[in-house]
């Protein structure tokens, strides 16, 4: 249900309905959302995805965000809230069957570094990979960007959240 109330936020609601499949849930996803500001239950929805942390050399930074198979999110598609300028770190959604795919082909170590990925079951992923502008649903950003380790992004996500 997170990538139902998240896309239904990010104003998809065709996505929604797909994700959630029966009247019964649509209405509970819409009361829920109307009833829970995002900001507030922010962590309830972090089972939207599998999080994971790599290092990995400076070089395969850009490369990993040009992939076919990456939406940003969080810092990397921080310009949602204003944050603009050079990062030194790159966050995405990617399918989980890729997973394997993704880690071998940037050498990706697991443990703190520049590269966070958020896994997304690949049933949801095809909703969420319809758009052209290579980027997760907006609500899903502003989530990501309130985990962040940026002082700023967090101050703007949160900002931004408020209805």
């Amino acid at each position: 249900m997170a990538w139902a109330v998240l896309l239904l936020a990010s104003g998809d609601d065709a996505a929604a309905e797909e994700v959630v499949g029966r009247d019964r849930y649509w209405s509970r996803m819409r009361a829920w959302l109307r009833d829970h500001p995002l900001r507030e239950y922010a962590p309830r929805l972090r089972a939207r995805a599998e999080m994971e942390e790599f290092d990995v050399h400076p070089s395969e930074l850009g490369r990993i965000l040009d992939r076919p198979d990456v939406l940003a999110t969080g810092i990397s598609a921080g310009d949602v809230v204003g944050l603009l300028g050079p990062v030194s770190a790159v966050e995405v959604y990617a399918p989980a069957g890729h997973r394997h795919a993704i880690v071998d082909e940037h050498a990706l170590m697991p443990g703190p570094g520049p590269i966070r990925v958020r896994w997304v079951p690949d049933e949801v992923w095809l909703l969420l990979d319809r758009d052209s502008d290579r980027r997760a649903p907006r609500a899903a950003v502003l989530l990501d960007l309130l985990e962040s380790d940026e002082p700023r992004a967090r101050r703007e996500a949160a900002r931004a959240l408020v209805p």
